[in-house]
């Protein structure tokens, strides 16, 4: 159970996540829950989560190490093949054995096969968040659709995201502060309604260009505290906002109704 969520600011990229890692057994029977950081940072240049396997998201990072060099002079379409083809060297394996364990196993075999990635990187001086499917296909975030989530919070995300971007940045792209904030908040919001399976420690990364080459980082301690409050009080003015609606009072009388006259 995983929410990663991905946001195209202006200034670069936010992606966040929540940390908790479910383990289960061959039946699909779920074991313990354990904190665990889901987001990779790859050579201080890219962001790489993955929503899925432990083991295929730990095989997909390293794809991403081998090709990094590879990729900073390509157009944002090149960039999503390569990338393709290299995921598909782990996928196409797990794919293929999944089918061959349901015959034995059942449906719980393919379990093990389904994920989701996103991946931050910047070429040619422009960051790009990449999302990729169970089948390694790619979709680029953009202006127009800037957010992205992936994991079993998807369905809670989506909605939420959408909504603050209709009231905050509608109208154009956060900046990376917006963007950290906004992240933090879904995260939030969907660790308190889920039905289970995504739980804290919440982790933030960051992608933005310094100078022409590009810098990811996760967010500290203290950086992360700081969204926190800002989301506190935010959440703080919501609540008090229906006091404004009652009548005060010295509320002023309303007016008499015209008398008629002859």
């Amino acid at each position: 159970m995983t929410l990663i969520i991905g946001l195209k600011c202006s200034d670069g990229i936010v992606v966040g996540s929540d940390g908790a890692a479910t383990l289960g057994n061959m039946a699909g029977l779920r074991t313990v829950i354990q904190p665990v950081p889901k987001l990779a940072i790859i050579r201080d240049k890219m962001i790489v989560g993955v929503s899925g396997p432990v083991g295929l998201g730990q095989l997909f990072c390293d794809r991403v190490d081998e090709v990094c060099n590879d990729l900073r002079d390509d157009r944002g379409p090149e960039v999503c093949r390569k990338l393709r083809q290299a995921f598909l060297k782990d996928a196409e394996i797990t794919l293929k054995v999944a089918a061959l364990s349901t015959q034995i196993m059942g449906p719980s075999a393919q379990v093990g096969a389904l994920h989701q990635t996103l991946v931050a990187l910047a070429t040619r001086g422009m960051p790009h968040l990449i999302q990729f499917d169970y089948q390694c296909a790619p979709e680029m975030a953009t202006d127009d659709l800037p957010f992205v989530a992936i994991g079993s919070g998807q369905n809670i995300a989506d909605p939420f995201l959408a909504f603050l971007r209709h009231v905050f940045w509608k109208d154009h792209l956060p900046n990376i502060p917006e963007g950290g904030f906004a992240v933090m908040w879904t995260l939030i919001h969907a660790i308190r309604t889920a039905p289970g399976g995504i739980a804290e420690p919440i982790h933030l990364a960051v992608l933005q260009m310094e100078g022409t080459q590009p810098s990811a980082r996760l967010l500290s301690d203290k950086e992360l505290r700081e969204h926190r409050v800002m989301v506190e009080e935010v959440e703080g003015y919501l609540n008090s906002f229906p006091k404004s609606l009652q009548p005060g009072e010295h509320e002023a009388e309303p007016p008499s109704p015209p008398v008629a006259t002859t």
